[in-house]
């Protein structure tokens, strides 16, 4: 084993500690020496791998977010035009972001201002290849980029708070599909299924939640019909 590969292992040793102590305490009251106990680690060990507290619940939480963001990646492999890809990313993430229980429990918990949402450069690719493909018309891809990525910081915390609903999704999706240069009949087109209820990681489930992940694939079966007919 290299040195690198041992110390990988290390810090998801303190990762999976951390993450566990909260799911379990439900707050941020977590000693250092109770992580690395947790993760059989020597406590000095902890500062090789962080400076702080919230630098491991930040580290934890960018960890449960690219859990999530690989639990789309096959569907978003399959899906071949670039507006479905957009609306059903979209959809994903703000669903994801009010219902998957270890995300919320995690940042309700350890006080992080930190909103789930499409990794920065996968949605830069997504709008260049909507360009590329004659899909999207945008003149600037980063500023553009920024502007969804604000949008979707807007509505997640509207959410959140309760001020808006579903609706108030499905008009941000169209919102951003417009913005990118798709005609209002189309962006309504590929709003209009709702994404159904996905359950949240088994893998680190704080409950034991041991109900099945619900197929989404008829989802988006419907919306690649839909798209194909608009």
């Amino acid at each position: 084993m290299t040195w690198l590969e041992k110390r990988n292992i290390t810090r998801n040793a303190l990762l999976k500690a951390v993450r566990a102590l909260v799911a379990e305490r439900r707050h941020d009251h977590i000693s250092i020496q109770e992580i690395t106990t947790s993760a059989s680690v020597a406590t000095g060990t902890f500062y090789n791998y962080f400076d702080s507290k919230h630098d491991v619940f930040v580290a934890a939480a960018d960890e449960i977010s690219t859990e999530i963001t690989s639990a789309l990646d096959d569907v978003r492999a399959s899906i071949k035009d670039p507006a479905m890809l957009v609306s059903v990313t979209l959809k994903y993430y703000f669903q994801q972001a009010c219902e998957n229980k270890e995300w919320l429990t995690f940042i309700e918990s350890v006080g992080l201002d930190q909103v789930l949402q499409q990794p920065s450069e996968q949605r830069l690719k997504d709008i260049e290849r909507g360009v590329k493909a004659g899909r999207f018309r945008v003149d600037d891809y980063v500023f553009t980029q920024n502007l969804v990525s604000g949008m979707v910081c807007h509505v997640t915390r509207e959410l959140k708070a309760g001020r808006i609903g579903p609706r108030g999704i499905e008009f941000a999706i169209r919102s951003v599909l417009q913005m990118l240069g798709l005609p209002e009949l189309v962006s309504k087109s590929l709003t209009q299924s709702p994404l159904p209820p996905v359950a949240a990681s088994k893998r680190h489930s704080p409950e034991g939640d041991k109900r099945e992940t619900p197929k989404i694939s008829f989802y988006f079966d419907n919306d690649r019909k839909t798209a194909e007919n608009v």
